[in-house]
């Protein structure tokens, strides 16, 4: 086997180094006294010298070229498509063909001869992009995919946000963890797979959404409501605290939606004042968050309720929150007397000091873990009347206090004397 190169350009003596160790050479150079000079400055033994111009036929005959795996021209962009039609058209070769330029070949003419392109500013921009963009953390791809972010490969650091954190916990819209580099070895990764310092991830997706989970797994940047959508939505909510929050809050737009929220395409996050809101937000089981607005703002203590649903989007909406507001984060945990813990609760409790661990170790974040004792409505409700502005609950859409069935998030919302937000476990990988 063979790969054959067409013309002297500016990278052939490395290039032949490289291809010569794996296969044997045939050069092409028009140019004769050129020609000589390279092969006295680097003689090559399994390097053939043909001189010529590749556009003569007579020249291939010369050449077997169902013995070539591939051509890479240096030629200009004209005499390699005029190379590859005669490869092509008229000898009906089937290898590769490379075009090695600065300038890029007319697409039509691309796809109708089956080229393969190497652009050198394309390369050495991706080079620089990753050294200087990317820091050494991100690396942008060369020669794959459409070249415009979206896919991505992202170093795991001991500081990173994301450092022992699920992957269910990460999830962005529009992007999505394709691949987990370990040790060494590839990994196909499930929703629970925990991240590690020294992992690289693979993201792909689209490249807004790509930007967004890059920007949040290696500078903590608040995803906080576009994880869940770009619009925001809200109902008569025009007083201070609705101030407050659409100045913070990072959307594309806000619109009035008292008649059906959830009939607002993108909506990522809806406010409210009216207490029926509450009521609605379960019964009808908003996909999005919601803010019950009970005038409480600013929010410089962030209440969350570990005896609720939905705990990692709603650990992760937190801290989103904590970074927006400069809030301090308290995690309530209630449990049973400690002697008559079930198993899921200890592991819950330990799972839960490892986060508030990490929060403070990789953000800087004032996060704090409480644990009480007794009924979780009950304590909760009883805590709530100190220094707390804002309690966080997740729930599941749909799931609601019935008879003989009381449900835990609904109940606190409803009876909660100060602001509340209310975060749905659903499906963000979309």
């Amino acid at each position: 086997m063979s790969v054959i190169l067409l013309g002297l350009g500016r990278y052939v003596e490395e290039i032949v180094e490289v291809v010569s160790a794996i296969s044997d050479v045939v050069l092409v150079e028009r140019d004769e006294a050129r020609l000589r000079a390279f092969l006295e400055k680097a003689p090559v033994a399994n390097l053939r010298a043909l001189p010529g111009s590749a556009t003569d036929v007579g020249l291939w005959k010369e050449v077997d070229l169902e013995a070539a795996e591939a051509v890479i021209s240096f030629l200009s962009v004209e005499a390699t498509l005029d190379v590859a039609r005669l490869l092509r058209k008229a000898l009906g070769y089937r290898g590769k063909i490379v075009h090695v330029s600065k300038a890029r070949p007319d697409p039509q003419a691309v796809r109708e001869l089956d080229l393969e392109v190497v652009s050198i500013p394309e390369i050495l921009g991706a080079i620089l992009r990753n050294l200087l963009q990317g820091q050494g953390i991100v690396r942008y791809p060369v020669g794959i995919g459409l070249r415009k972010g979206e896919v991505v490969e992202v170093l795991i650091t001991e500081s990173s946000p994301a450092v022992y954190a699920r992957l269910r916990e990460l999830r962005q819209p529009g992007a999505r963890v394709a691949l987990v580099y370990r040790e060494g070895s590839p990994i196909l990764p499930r929703a629970d797979f925990r991240v590690q310092p020294g992992d690289r991830l693979l993201v792909v997706g689209d490249p807004r959404g790509v930007e967004i989970f890059v920007g949040a797994v290696i500078r903590g940047e608040p995803t906080f409501p576009r994880r869940f959508g770009s619009v925001g939505a809200l109902c008569r909510a025009e007083d201070e605290e609705a101030l407050y929050l659409k100045e913070r809050l990072k959307v594309r737009d806000w619109v009035e939606a008292c008649e059906d929220p959830k009939g607002v395409a993108e909506v990522g996050v809806f406010l409210a004042r009216d207490r029926d809101w509450v009521r609605r937000a379960f019964q009808e089981g908003y996909p999005f968050p919601s803010f019950h607005l009970r005038g409480t703002h600013p929010y410089r203590s962030i209440l969350v309720s570990a005896n609720t649903e939905a705990l990692s989007p709603l650990l992760a909406s937190a801290m989103d929150l904590a970074r927006i507001f400069g809030s301090e984060v308290y995690v309530l945990f209630v449990s049973r007397v400690e002697a008559f813990m079930p198993p899921e609760e200890k592991e819950l409790l330990e799972n839960l000091k490892l986060l508030v661990e990490r929060a403070r170790k990789t953000s800087g974040l004032e996060v704090h873990l409480i644990r009480k004792e007794g009924n979780p409505v009950r304590e909760t409700l009883r805590l709530l009347k100190g220094k707390f502005n804002l309690l966080a609950l997740g729930y599941t859409p749909g799931r609601r206090t019935a008879f003989f069935r009381p449900y835990v998030p609904q109940l606190l919302a409803q009876a909660s004397p100060v602001s509340t937000l209310l975060v749905p476990e659903v499906n963000l990988e979309r």
